[in-house]
């Protein structure tokens, strides 16, 4: 029996999948505006969302965001009856797990809920997977795990999208706590006036609005692990009722007085340099200490190259399988880029990238399906598309395309692109229809030897020439005019 969670201004519609879904055995919740979607997700914790694209008020992206900084993994199927491609590539990049358009049938929403429900049964049922080989990254996945099972608290630092998240739900499936519930909340998502209450609770009638008391994430996490994200963000003053929690292991609700006993692990993590918000005086040294009784640094995708190839292939492989679609790998111009970007938003942005990929390609990712801030400016492709071996028209044309879609299009630059077609074009045609030698080229286009040799080169037309041409012997004259040694000569070059 699973908890689903139905958000769309359409009370009819709420009514007919509510029903759908009782019958299947689950126990549906509805609401009706995106305001009212952040507090019954934090309230009944669903195992699944349906979410409207179109809403009043907050719109269905923004609660998309919202809900999926409050928990990373809660499968997210958005709703709508205006679809499209361009919707549904920014729904996945803001997480959500699949895109159903209305109207829609019975049978195949079903279809869909029964299968990512199955599929969040495996995740909380297997350890989450670490990827990666560069040595970075395998100092602190030993650490990770050398550091599970001793009840300490840990603090994990990184840049935004190094996973940071991932690592503390594996380490909380391999410590002792692992049967405990993980508790993620993300600190910087948190208005100042709620965190208080979102930590440790409150009672009814605390302030305004608390007509009825609830539970705070410590209590929520006892028996299993706490994980605070983006901890640097925390106000000072919320920063020493956390310090006293931590060293008591006790705490009270807001405007309460009971006494609460806990039994939680506290994994942290943040990319704010601590230590120097410490010398500026906007988080206490104590707190530090108490967190970090032993510290993980996470390294940057661009620090970890080697590891983009797995990476972006197991993110092919989840998202062609979660999609039902037949895409079944990348290609080799795809992953050059891949390669060769900087990630500035790490795994998090290449997994991102992967997902609109999948969802765009029909056969394998090739660099058309990635999005344009992969792929860079026009005028810096040239050298990525000639190492991965795609051709000059081809190179044009996805050029152009991408251009189209640029804040910034270096007119320069395309026109450049455009004389090396018509250059390798000519070139090419001159050597399959006239047999000619590098020399007689060389004449008939009017260019100096070294520099049709380059442009040759360059083009990959060397293998139109004989063999001691393509070596650099009894090919090119020494200065323009001479003529090329007859095939019979012995003279060989200087």
């Amino acid at each position: 029996m699973s908890r689903v969670l139905i958000v769309d201004d359409e009370r009819l519609l709420c009514h007919i999948v509510a029903t759908l879904l009782r019958e299947r055995g689950h126990l549906p919740d509805s609401v009706h505006s995106g305001e009212d979607a952040i507090t019954a997700f934090r309230d009944c914790a669903p195992d699944l969302v349906l979410l409207d694209l179109r809403l009043d008020g907050m719109d269905g992206l923004e609660t998309l965001r919202r809900l999926r900084a409050a928990d990373g993994l809660v499968p997210i199927v958005m709703l709508t009856a205006f679809g499209n491609v361009q919707s549904a590539v920014k729904a996945m990049k803001l997480g959500a797990t699949d895109f159903i358009g209305k109207p829609f049938s019975n049978e195949a929403l079903l279809a869909t809920i029964d299968k990512l429900l199955a599929m969040r049964r495996e995740v909380r049922t297997e350890a989450p997977a670490i990827i990666g080989e560069s040595p970075a990254f395998r100092r602190a996945t030993a650490l990770a795990f050398r550091f599970a099972v001793p009840d300490i608290s840990l603090l994990l630092l990184g840049e935004t999208g190094t996973g940071k998240e991932l690592f503390a739900r594996a380490i909380h499936a391999a410590s002792k706590r692992r049967d405990g519930p993980f508790v993620p909340v993300d600190c910087s998502m948190l208005a100042e006036s709620l965190i208080e209450s979102e930590l440790f609770g409150h009672e009814k009638g605390a302030f305004t609005g608390a007509s009825s008391p609830r539970q705070g994430r410590f209590e929520l996490a006892h028996g299993g692990t706490l994980f605070l994200d983006e901890i640097g963000n925390l106000p000072v003053r919320i920063q020493a009722k956390l310090l006293r929690v931590l060293q008591e292991r006790r705490m009270e609700r807001v405007g309460g007085r009971k006494t609460i006993e806990l039994d939680v692990r506290v994994v942290s993590a943040t990319n704010v340099d601590l230590k120097q918000a410490i010398r500026d005086g906007r988080f206490r040294q104590d707190l530090f200490y108490r967190l970090q009784e032993m510290t993980i640094h996470l390294p940057p995708l661009r620090e970890r190259k080697g590891d983009i190839r797995r990476l972006a292939e197991h993110f092919v492989a989840l998202y062609a399988r979660r999609f039902g679609v037949p895409v079944r790998g990348i290609a080799d111009a795809a992953m050059t880029i891949l390669e060769r970007h900087d990630w500035p938003g790490n795994v998090r942005e290449l997994q991102n990238a992967m997902k609109s990929a999948v969802i765009l390609a029909a056969d394998v990712v090739s660099p058309e399906h990635l999005p344009a801030e992969v792929m860079g400016h026009v005028a810096s492709f040239a050298l990525v598309f000639n190492d991965a071996g795609v051709g000059v028209e081809e190179r044009l044309r996805l050029e152009f395309e991408v251009g189209l879609d640029s804040s910034e299009v270096d007119l320069k630059a395309v026109g450049n692109q455009a004389a090396e077609q018509a250059e390798r074009s000519l070139l090419e045609a001159l050597l399959r229809r006239h047999q000619l030698s590098g020399a007689q080229l060389a004449r008939r286009v009017g260019v100096d030897p070294k520099t049709l040799r380059a442009k040759l080169r360059r083009y990959g037309l060397e293998v139109g020439l004989g063999a001691t041409e393509r070596d650099g012997s009894n090919a090119w004259p020494a200065k323009r005019g001479s003529s090329p040694p007859s095939p019979t000569s012995s003279t060989t070059a200087s």
